[in-house]
């Protein structure tokens, strides 16, 4: 099993069509198209209408600060987890927005996507329109905020064996 979260969702992919997989889950994805970039992604699935009440509080996504990213992607991480973890943050490199996504297909490999309920940077309605649209799946739904890993470990490894479980 292959699990991708996030921007993860650009490179799992990659990984799923080289070499021998049983599954692919995709976390709080960004599921991109063939030829797509990460940075056409957030206007090509309308994003920013999924977040209006974020960018009007706090801006563009490019600006902001501590509080902004606290709010979105820290919500629901334990202050201490969340502290413990800050060093392994920071932006991702230039290339990741502007490569082109070289697939010309999704790899034929079982894909399931895990959406937190609580997720503010990729909330439910949105998260269900991309992966129809995309996938044509629905997603299976855990509680939580964009970074279940920090904020719920326990309950994430659950639902992982949950889906590899099921085959899905």
């Amino acid at each position: 099993m292959i699990v991708a979260q996030s921007l993860g969702a650009f490179a799992g992919p990659l990984v799923a069509a080289r070499v021998p997989v049983a599954q692919l889950v995709l976390l709080a994805p960004m599921i991109p198209q063939p030829g797509e970039t990460a940075g056409e992604w957030w206007s090509n699935t309308r994003h920013e209408e999924a977040i209006a009440d974020l960018l009007a509080r706090y801006g563009p996504m490019s600006s902001w600060g501590p509080d902004a990213l606290a709010e979105v992607f820290l919500h629901d991480v334990d202050p201490l987890v969340a502290a413990e973890n800050e060093s392994f943050q920071g932006v991702p490199g230039r290339g990741m927005f502007t490569e082109p996504w070289p697939l010309e297909r999704w790899p034929e490999v079982p894909t399931a996507v895990l959406a937190p309920t609580g997720d503010r940077l990729f909330p439910p309605a949105f998260q269900r329109r991309v992966v129809r649209e995309r996938l044509g799946v629905e997603i299976h739904e855990m509680p939580g905020g964009h970074l279940p890993m920090l904020a719920r470990p326990r309950e994430l490894a659950e639902r992982l064996l949950e889906l590899a479980g099921a085959g899905v």
